[in-house]
Parts: C-alpha cells; sequence; structure tokens
C-alpha cells in the first residue's frame, strides 16, 4: 500500500511523516508497520523464526502543490497517479517561522486541494472525449472506445460540479477503465490538520466539524499537531503512553494515520501463524478465501482446495491453534468464503 503525503508547501508534511515512521525513517519513503495487538499475541504464543507484520509505504518524495490558484505540476501528478491513497495534510498552525503562499485557513487549503484533483481528471476527460469524437471505432458498441466514451462522458458532469471520481458510485467495468487512467480524484484520501502543539488535546471546533463531515463522505480525516508528534516518535517506546496521556492524547500520529488508511482503502487484516514465519496480511473487506490465498502467493490461490479458519477471538480463549482445533472451533471453507477481520488461515492447497 503505497501511500503518497500531498500538500501545500510549509504545511508540515515532512514532520507528519518523520512522525508517523515512528522516528525510524530513512530517506523519503518508508515503511511504517501496522500496530495490531493479535498480531503481537500470536507472535508471542508461536515463537516464530520470522515475525512480518502488515506495513503501509509512506511516500514524502511527492513536490507540493503550488499556492495561489496554480495547478498542479506534471512531476506531481506522475508521482501521484503511482499512490494507492493519498494523504492530504493541511496547514492549520500559526508561525512566523515557516512562511506560507497566503493566510492560514485550513477549510479553504483542504478544499483547494480537491478542487485541483478535480480539476486535472476533468482536463484528461474533457480531451479524452475530443480524441473519441474523432475516433471511427467508437460507434461500435463494445469497443475499447465505445466503452471509454461511455464511461467519460458518466464522470464529465459530476466534475465539471466539482464532484471528485471518488465519491461516485461506478460499476465494476467503469471501476476498472477508472483505474486504467489513474485519476486523481478516484484515489482514496486521508486528509490531516496540522494543528499547533497548543492545540493538539482540544483542536479547534471547525476542524473537528470539517473531519465529521468529511468523514460522513467516505474521507477520514484527523487533526495532530505534527511537531508534538515528531517528539512524542523520539521518546523510548515505553516512555510513550505516559507523554501523550500527559498531552491529553490516547494514540501516536502513526496509529492514526495507519487506521485511517486501513479505513479509507476499506482493508481489514487476516493472520497465518506458522513456525517458520507468522504473517500479518491486509486484505480488501469482502475479499473471498481465494483472493486471500493469492495474497499470500499466486500459486497457492491456483492450487486451492480449502481453507482452514479459526476466529482470532477463538484462537485467543483456546490458547494457541492446536488447542483451538482440538475444542472445535476450526471451520473448513471453500473459495467463496468471505475472510473476517482476524481470521487466522491455513490453505490446503495442491502442492
Amino acid at each position: 500500500m503505497k501511500v503518497g503525503l500531498i500538500g501545500y508547501n510549509s504545511a508540515g508534511k515532512s514532520t507528519l511523516y518523520r512522525a508517523a515512521a515512528r522516528g525510524q525513517a530513512k530517506g523519503e519513503v518508508t515503511a511504517v508497520v501496522v500496530p495490531d495487538e493479535r498480531f503481537d499475541a500470536i507472535v508471542d504464543q508461536v515463537k516464530p523464526k520470522k515475525a512480518t507484520p502488515a506495513t503501509v509505504i509512506l511516500h514524502d518524495d511527492i513536490e507540493d502543490a503550488q499556492g495561489s490558484g496554480r495547478t498542479f505540476s506534471l512531476k506531481f501528478i506522475d508521482a501521484a497517479k503511482k499512490m494507492d491513497l493519498l494523504l492530504h495534510v493541511v496547514r492549520a498552525f500559526e508561525s512566523m517561522t515557516y512562511p506560507f503562499h497566503a493566510t492560514v485557513d485550513p477549510l479553504r487549503d483542504q478544499e483547494g486541494i480537491d478542487v485541483e484533483l478535480v480539476l486535472s481528471d476533468l482536463q484528461i476527460v474533457e480531451n479524452r472525449l475530443e480524441r473519441l469524437h474523432k475516433s471511427l471505432s467508437v460507434k461500435t458498441p463494445g469497443s475499447p472506445d465505445y466503452l471509454d466514451k461511455m464511461v467519460f462522458e458518466r464522470l464529465k458532469e459530476p466534475l465539471s460540479d466539482g464532484t471528485p471520481i471518488r465519491a461516485l458510485e461506478l460499476t465494476e467495468d467503469e471501476q476498472t477503465i477508472v483505474k486504467n487512467y489513474q485519476f486523481l480524484s478516484a484515489k482514496p484520501m486521508v486528509v490531516a490538520f496540522n494543528i499547533g502543539e497548543d492545540e493538539a488535546a482540544t483542536p479547534p471546533e471547525k476542524l473537528l466539524a470539517r473531519c465529521k463531515e468529511l468523514a460522513s463522505k467516505g474521507t477520514p480525516a484527523f487533526c495532530a499537531s505534527a511537531t508534538l508528534e515528531e517528539e512524542i516518535a523520539q521518546l523510548d517506546a515505553a516512555d510513550q503512553p505516559e507523554f501523550l496521556s500527559s498531552m491529553g492524547l490516547t494514540e501516536p500520529a502513526s496509529s492514526r494515520v495507519v487506521k485511517a488508511v486501513y479505513d479509507a482503502l476499506g482493508l481489514i487484516t487476516f493472520f497465518t501463524a506458522g513456525e517458520n514465519d507468522t504473517h500479518a496480511w491486509p486484505l480488501k473487506k469482502g475479499s473471498s478465501a481465494v483472493k486471500a490465498a493469492g495474497t499470500i502467493h499466486t500459486d497457492i490461490a491456483k492450487g486451492f482446495i480449502r481453507a482452514e479458519i479459526v476466529h482470532y477471538n477463538d484462537y485467543k480463549i483456546a490458547g494457541s491453534l492446536d488447542a483451538a482445533y482440538s475444542a472445535g472451533k476450526m471451520s473448513l471453507e471453500g473459495k467463496d468464503y468471505v475472510i473476517q477481520d482476524g481470521d487466522l488461515l491455513h490453505i490446503r492447497n495442491k502442492s
């Protein structure tokens, strides 16, 4: 999962990036472990030779968006298209040390980036439709040009009205065509309002209201003081909970970022518990057992026979996989079984 941090200059993207990386960032791209007490408990019990947690890859290598109504550069667009999700860091703090392109107005800036994403996609749609009108095959039902025209005509009106593609209900076929063009406003998004240290425990009401509004439209949003969070990330892990509590916070920025990314992408986690490698796997909510098998390895999916399933809650009560099996808590499921968050899987396959 590649997460690209975007935002205007001096919004605090790099500071939040370092905070979310828990002080372990090396360069502009880093893997952040998905915190999961269930995985930790499984590892403690199994004691595998190798433990592989789920991770999110953060990218701080996308150039700043330009302020004052200027559109995105081609460099920005090309980099953003490669991301699975965009994390928009919005400046909401006052500082004489860090200049800004305009007065600090987080609601304006959050909307501004969204508008630019929509306009970038609208330009692609209009240009493509103009070329399609000259195509000889566009009138042939079922042809690639015909299908593109049908989808692009559907997209044009909502984009013209300022609606991002991610807010539209598209069919599976429409989603496939949209994905091929890597539209920026179609990508899942998370918004992080970067507030001042003195507001960390009690963010401004207007920002909390905007976070709630965005969440209701499928865009997770939260407030965090990137500067303060970076300081917390540099503390020893044992000292962090006490410091967080003293600041009126319940969890560090790394956890909030990862949870928001999981929410925006509609992900769950399943586990494989082996003595050689115990692994946590991100998976799209609603995915089948054979899809989970393919996530582990394509050959496992091809040779899929049955999935042995033990839910984490049953595993926890039993104390081990062997005990869960003995207690009759293992179920044999076929390819179409829908994986649940916390399932422990063992795939029977044709080796």
